[in-house]
């Protein structure tokens, strides 16, 4: 590890002073809000990425410039948090800013993206995990604490400190009385002195030990080479590659064979060769499938990593990459005779978005790994990752997926789950109002009473969670309140007159639809 003590310093003071951003814009935000806060964690990563490039002044131009694009790729991310209000896309998002901070890691070993590999793909997490619970201590290690503490600035900066204290606490109180605007931020201030100050200091050292790995893994001085790569002894001979690639290849031709049959029939075909309603066939291995090609394209890619006869791998796996592409326009039609029949739901939508990345992997494995040309094709496979969660987001799935289940209920008289319409959060809720004067009556009581106990009487929401969908969602249920709660307390008076004239009747009494 080539690094001076000095920079190691500059390093471990840039993580504690992210330390103390974290309490504030994370910390405290979560434990107010008890969400991620959105704005607060995009100010966090612009002040690593700001002190990121600083540490970086020195650097070559073209890693400071790798430094600030996965910077970017992680505020993205980001931002997305801010704008959307689904529950599922938060994950996703922090599964991109794990990714960037991998990628920036192996960059800081392998500069070229096309010079990426599988197998350091599969190695780079536990690089990071050790960087982000080591590196902290190993900077620790290359500062001299004792001249540092016997330094004359460090020894005046602790008097001064001594001296200020007090004074700074009589000023408060003092500024706290002449002032009623200062008096209400005086509070604030006086939390660094109370019975609070250790969780802070806890919560600043954890973060800070984090914020220093986060530091040390941009820093490209710092990086250990990757061992070098590994040359399985665990080889196929001809036998084995026709063994395994040929009974897979017969199998997935045997399942093509029986699904073209009916992959592009209509309800009659699929009703008679598969003998399913076709609920029952779209309910069918729709998920099973998905899973069917993520696992074939990963036997591939150990298949190809390992030593065997290429000459007879290569054409057999052609077969299964053309296998796996049919098994996915199968799966496809499947989701979509799954969405007319029962509805969109994320899980099926965020599907969709992994077929379509498992698809184009699978291509951009048949033109390069296949053809001899490996270099590309592990960062082409990551990147296509990263672009498809950041297009999930940008899509607004959760807004896609309520028009889509309301279209049916308006256009087909389909019945509509209201339960889980209002679970895809605040991306689906300006959707779901937008359209309720389209709804049947049935349909329109019941989705008021849900949005009424939803987005009634929001509490004040702090800077650091301030989400963009959840201020829409208010905004429109806001101007539709009136509506919904005259709706509601409209069916409620006709419940109770049919239960009043019931009793006086002594029969049994019915309830107005909601």
């Amino acid at each position: 590890m080539n690094i001076t003590t000095g920079l190691a310093t500059r390093i471990l003071l840039g993580g504690i002073a992210l330390g103390v951003a974290a309490d504030y814009l994370l910390w405290s935000a979560i434990a107010v809000n008890e969400r991620i806060p959105g704005p607060g964690l995009a100010v966090w990563i612009t002040l690593l990425a700001a002190v990121s490039l600083l540490l970086n002044r020195h650097a070559q131009l073209r890693w400071r410039l790798t430094v600030a694009g996965w910077s970017s790729v992680a505020l993205a991310a980001t931002l997305i948090i801010i704008f959307r209000g689904s529950p599922v896309l938060v994950p996703l998002m922090l599964l991109v800013l794990l990714i960037s901070l991998a990628m920036l890691t192996l960059q800081a070993v392998r500069p070229s993206l096309l010079d990426i590999r599988i197998a350091d793909c599969l190695r780079i997490p536990f690089r990071v995990i050790s960087r982000l619970a080591l590196g902290a201590g190993q900077l620790l290690c290359k500062i001299e604490f004792q001249n540092h503490m016997l330094s004359p600035r460090l020894r005046g900066i602790g008097r001064g400190l001594l001296i200020a204290l007090p004074l700074i606490l009589v000023f408060i109180a003092l500024f706290s009385s002449a002032d009623a605007t200062f008096e209400r931020y005086a509070p604030q201030l006086g939390d660094l002195f109370s019975l609070a100050t250790p969780r802070h200091l806890v919560v600043i050292a954890f973060f800070g030990w984090l914020a220093t790995g986060l530091l040390s893994s941009a820093m490209q001085q710092l990086s250990v080479p990757l061992p070098p790569a590994f040359h399985a002894r665990f080889t196929l001979g001809a036998e084995e590659v026709v063994v395994i690639m040929g009974s897979m290849a017969i199998l997935f031709l045997i399942f093509v064979l029986l699904q073209a049959s009916y992959l592009f029939g209509g309800r009659e075909a699929i009703e008679m060769t598969t003998g399913l309603t076709l609920a029952g066939y779209a309910r069918r291995g729709f998920f099973e499938l998905v899973v069917v090609s993520g696992l074939t394209l990963a036997m591939l890619l150990s298949m190809a990593g390992i030593r065997c006869d290429q000459r007879l791998f290569r054409p057999l796996a052609t077969v299964l990459v053309l296998c796996v592409l049919v098994i996915l326009a199968s799966a496809a039609q499947r989701l979509s005779l799954y969405t007319d029949a029962f509805g969109l739901t994320m899980a099926r939508l965020t599907a969709l978005a992994f077929m379509v990345w498992l698809g184009f992997n699978l291509i951009s494995f048949a033109v390069t790994v296949l053809r001899g040309r490996i270099r590309g094709f592990a960062s082409s496979m990551v990147l296509s990752g990263v672009a498809t969660l950041l297009l999930l987001g940008l899509i607004n799935p959760a807004a896609v997926v309520a028009r889509v289940n309301i279209d049916r209920a308006i256009i087909g008289g389909s019945t509509i789950d209201m339960n889980y319409l209002t679970e895809l959060g605040a991306d689906a809720a300006p959707i779901l109002i937008t359209h309720f004067d389209a709804l049947p009556a049935n349909e329109q009581c019941r989705m008021a009473r849900q949005l009424i106990s939803l987005w009634a009487g929001g509490r004040q929401q702090d800077w650091r969670s301030w989400n963009a969908a959840h201020t829409a969602a208010r905004e429109a249920f806001d101007a539709k309140s009136e509506q919904l709660r005259l709706l509601v307390n409209n069916v409620y008076e006709k419940n109770r007159l049919l239960q009043f004239s019931g009793r006086l009747r002594g029969s049994s009494f019915g309830e107005a639809h909601c």
